[in-house]
């Protein structure tokens, strides 16, 4: 049977107050109505010949129709059509979006213990997608799918469930804040190869316990797994003296790395460090392109420091960084780091 797909994104949380950046795993969210002799009346016609009982073909989009099948099935509380077509009427896939409808049958299949409902029903009561947000049921559902006995690796969705669950102890959303919880979930998380979980212990035990050899412990095994802010964050902390003294070539070395994976913030502080640790000679081209590649993610402080720089930079010198900025830019930040920045 063709498994149910979610597709994630990541909510930044990095403006959050002495907490720095901290990134949420949130997935995409999926529904359909539990209400009988509706849904026909809202869907595409049914050709006769696609065998579809449950969805499969349908979420995966290799079908342009929901079968009467499927239908039925979900109506009879079968959990991977009720889930599948709760992803169509979450998504406005072959149907119209109804997240009430998506809720609805999110609420059948989970309660039958089908893993893919219980993650998105806690989504959905998490976020408010149907209505006001109910944080206390996103924490009983996540805990119910995060707490389920199953032999490694786990599913991702679990993992992410620890994650989610960890998270909201640390933030005290849905509840009181508990950073025993917190640090129980998150570990759990982490020793499933989750690559935020160990990034949020690293701020738990930077600014919760006031640790910092601890915490760039937990932010090297986030940004083993190529995460971005965790990068970011040990180079701010060489920059900023919280490992010793002030080591300035760790750092430009540590924000590279987050710079390069396209880490807007790092962009930024690169090019700040080239400014301030540069004396009287920063070079202007470097900060230029820097500044640029933050600017083009929509970054508001880059977009601002772009034109006290293009000031700065004449007619010649202008054109050279524009040109090297493109390709920087066109090359997703992969070939930034190798230019040959000069002056």
């Amino acid at each position: 049977m063709l498994r149910l797909l979610f597709y994630r994104c990541y909510f930044s949380l990095s403006r959050l107050a002495s907490l720095g950046a901290c990134f949420v795993a949130i997935f995409a969210l999926i529904g359909c109505s539990s209400q009988q002799g509706v849904e026909s009346q809202q869907i595409n016609v049914l050709q006769p010949k696609l065998f579809d009982p449950w969805c499969d073909y349908a979420v995966s989009g290799q079908a342009d129709i929901v079968t009467q099948e499927c239908l039925d099935n979900a109506k009879q509380g079968d959990e991977n059509a009720a889930t599948n077509l709760a992803y169509l009427y979450a998504k406005g896939m072959l149907v119209e979006q109804d997240n009430h409808r998506a809720m609805d049958l999110y609420q059948v299949a989970a309660e039958q213990g089908m893993p893919e409902a219980q993650f998105s029903l806690a989504e959905m009561y998490r976020s408010g997608k149907a209505g006001e947000a109910e944080p206390e049921l996103a924490r009983y559902w996540y805990q119910r799918l995060a707490s389920q006995p199953v032999e490694p690796p786990l599913p991702r969705h679990q993992v992410d469930a620890q994650f989610m669950l960890g998270l909201m102890h640390f933030q005290g959303f849905g509840g009181d804040v508990d950073l025993v919880r917190a640090e129980k979930w998150l570990k759990q998380s982490s020793d499933n190869d989750h690559s935020e979980a160990p990034y949020v212990l690293g701020q738990i035990y930077l600014e919760q316990y006031h640790k910092p050899e601890l915490a760039l412990n937990w932010y090297q095994v986030s940004s083993e797994r190529k995460f971005a802010p965790a990068m970011h964050q040990i180079g701010m902390m060489y920059l900023n003296g919280l490992l010793g003294d002030i080591d300035a070539v760790k750092a430009e070395a540590w924000l590279h790395q987050a710079a390069a994976l396209g880490l807007a913030e790092a962009q930024v502080d690169l090019a700040t460090l080239e400014f301030n640790e540069r004396h009287n000679q920063p070079n202007f081209i470097k900060i230029y392109v820097w500044l640029d590649a933050a600017a083009s993610q929509d970054n508001a402080m880059a977009k601002q420091r772009l034109e006290f720089i293009i000031a700065k930079l004449p007619p010649q010198q202008l054109a050279a960084a524009q040109a090297l900025s493109q390709q920087c830019i066109e090359s997703q930040f992969k070939q930034c780091t190798s230019l040959h920045l000069v002056n």
